[in-house]
């Protein structure tokens, strides 16, 4: 990202922590404390001798995280994500800032450098060398999240900046507006802000920097379509023909705008089975699945709880 854009985003982000603020002798300590609540476990330790530098900024927005973080002189590694067993796996998208790391998820490896853009599948197992210094702005994205807008499974995934890209453009500025105002924001404004900003993430990662006049075209109907479905996807009688109809479009034509990945349908079920799941996690008034189910637009409770553990891995009553 450009400079006064990374400025900006690095002073709408709290400092969490920093090994500058420790003695040297607990400053490997501390950096694992300090990075290991964002990232869950890991086997971190110095490349070169004992010391480990490192800081850390950062804000979570509905479920998003925004981070900032300078690593220098160390290599962590993570063991693959078991479902229903450890915390959910996420994407990182990383917009390196300078210096270089090397990385490994799965099988694929990848040198992460400034003036690219990069998704990373942290579900997989992972390892990060940074053998001097390496400074990146990225966001952690819940798989459930994102998985489905791209319409496939990825373990790196690199986009190079190219100039200019409106696209990108578009994209770093949902991401700085978000972050200006998310005080000012209630729930539902901040689950459209991210909603908007994470379909724009995955049109940039899957375009390659192709802008025709027809696929921006059928982005901009799509975009239509998805807040559309934010906004009805409780109601339970939504068809392929009522959406077209209240977009405005022919119901060949919607099938045309989501036949790159998951299709209409398909994004309307995990719509609505990630509120449902929001729903559960904070659920003040315990109410019962069945209606939380109902709430969704889901008709059935055991249809609901299969779809819920295929999507998650975990039953909706063990959350």
């Amino acid at each position: 990202m450009s400079d006064g854009v990374a400025d900006l985003k690095a002073d709408l982000l709290p400092l969490v922590g920093a090994t500058d603020t420790v003695g040297d002798r607990h400053q490997a300590d501390h950096w694992r404390t300090v990075f290991g609540a964002l990232w869950g476990a890991e086997n971190l330790r110095a490349v070169r001798g004992n010391r480990i530098t490192g800081s850390l900024h950062s804000r979570k927005v509905g479920e998003l995280t925004f981070n900032r973080i300078v690593f220098g002189n160390q290599q962590f590694e993570r063991a693959r994500a078991r479902r229903g067993r450890d915390p959910e796996p996420f994407y990182s998208l990383s917009f390196p800032e300078s210096g270089h790391a090397e990385i490994e998820i799965g099988e694929a490896g990848t040198r992460l450098m400034p003036r690219n853009v990069y998704l990373l599948n942290n579900g997989l197992a992972a390892r990060l060398k940074v053998a001097e210094e390496y400074s990146t702005f990225n966001i952690k994205i819940p798989l459930s999240a994102l998985e489905h807008r791209l319409g496939r499974k990825t373990d790196i995934l690199a986009r190079a900046i190219v100039q200019p890209d409106a696209i990108y453009h578009m994209m770093q500025r949902l991401i700085v507006e978000l972050l200006r105002h998310v005080d000012d924001l209630d729930e539902r404004s901040v689950q459209f802000m991210t909603s908007q900003m994470l379909d724009t993430v995955a049109f940039f990662l899957v375009s390659g920097g192709t802008s025709s006049d027809d696929s921006l075209a059928v982005q901009s109907v799509r975009a239509r379509v998805i807040a559309y479905l934010d906004a009805h996807f409780r109601d339970a009688a939504l068809t392929p023909e009522r959406i077209a109809a209240a977009c405005g479009i022919s119901r060949s034509y919607l099938y045309k705008v989501f036949s790159n990945g998951e299709t209409v349908m398909e994004r309307l079920r995990n719509r609505r089975l990630e509120a449902a799941r929001g729903m559960i996690e904070t659920n003040p008034a315990n109410q019962p699945l069945t209606r939380i189910a109902y709430a969704c637009g889901f008709t059935s409770s055991s249809e609901f709880s299969r779809q819920f553990k295929a999507a998650f891995g975990v039953a909706p009553s063990r959350l």
